[in-house]
């Protein structure tokens, strides 16, 4: 399967809740980690939630990040293609 920067129609109309939650957050090209997902679209499970929307297709980016504490956290984008 090749990965994509967005989602069929069809795949978007079948997503749950928490999956459409977090697909609309990610195409808005902001990174999404999981402390965000929790406090600002009440998604406990994100990386539950970014690995079903990997299975659909969607090409999903993460990297490692650390916080001002020095805490390590993952977090989770797609590049989005902007219109000029």
């Amino acid at each position: 399967m090749t990965k994509t920067k967005r989602l069929s129609d069809a795949d978007i109309i079948n997503l749950g809740p928490q999956q459409r939650l977090v697909y609309d957050y990610l195409m808005t090209g902001r990174q999404l980690s999981r402390q965000v997902a929790i406090n600002t679209l009440n998604v406990q499970e994100v990386t539950t939630r970014i690995s079903e929307l990997n299975k659909l297709g969607l090409d999903i980016k993460s990297e490692w990040k650390r916080d001002f504490n020095d805490t390590r956290y993952k977090a989770y984008w797609v590049e989005v293609e902007v219109d000029a």
